[in-house]
């Protein structure tokens, strides 16, 4: 009796982190240049894209800065293809500046279409399988002109909180909870087992 309460006890110690802690954003990067476009082009314009897939899945998020373009943005989207290939538009950046673009696309808004994944489902992968890139487009050249293929970024986001606390939450605190929540097992374990 007293193994199955130390068990229980331990169980409900490592149930109370949070799951919102485990959870974390998911954030991909790309440098935009003309070299970048299929086929290439040369462009004094680049520009730096990131991409955040939420933690829950539902939204994906960009902040794109650019500059030395031939001239005004026309348009910006996030495309699905492979570095060496044009494709579809598969996220369309709502408005786009003459030095970037900022926004969120929700996964309810995503229509498959020609060319495209089949659901939300696949755009994500898309993007965490690196077959997605950030273009943007001007009058000059409306095919695009500059353009970068997203890949994982290898900076974890700054913007995970816990617990819905508007304070940011670096890694290692996650593995002091851990860390904290396997102690107290241990010490449940030898406080109520028999010996």
């Amino acid at each position: 009796m007293k193994r199955l309460s130390a068990l229980l006890a331990a169980g409900l110690f490592l149930m109370a982190v949070p799951a919102a802690v485990l959870a974390a954003d998911e954030v991909f990067t790309a440098d935009l240049t003309g070299g970048a476009q299929v086929p290439p082009i040369t462009v004094d314009g680049t520009g730096t894209a990131t991409v955040t897939i939420a933690d829950d899945e539902r939204s994906v998020s960009w902040d794109v800065s650019y500059s030395g373009l031939t001239g005004d943005a026309a348009a910006g989207h996030i495309h699905f293809g492979a570095a060496d290939a044009a494709g579809p538009v598969m996220i369309p950046f709502a408005t786009v500046s003459n030095t970037g673009s900022k926004g969120t696309f929700a996964s309810g808004d995503f229509a498959t279409g020609d060319g495209l994944p089949a659901d939300w489902a696949g755009v994500l992968k898309a993007i965490r399988d690196g077959d997605a890139y950030v273009n943007i487009h001007t009058a000059a050249n409306k095919a695009g002109e500059i353009r970068g293929q997203l890949a994982a970024s290898a900076t974890p986001p700054a913007t995970d909180t816990f617990a819905g606390s508007t304070s940011p939450l670096a890694p290692a605190p996650i593995g002091i909870l851990l860390a904290v929540a396997a102690l107290g097992f241990v010490v449940a374990m030898r406080r109520f087992s028999l010996r």
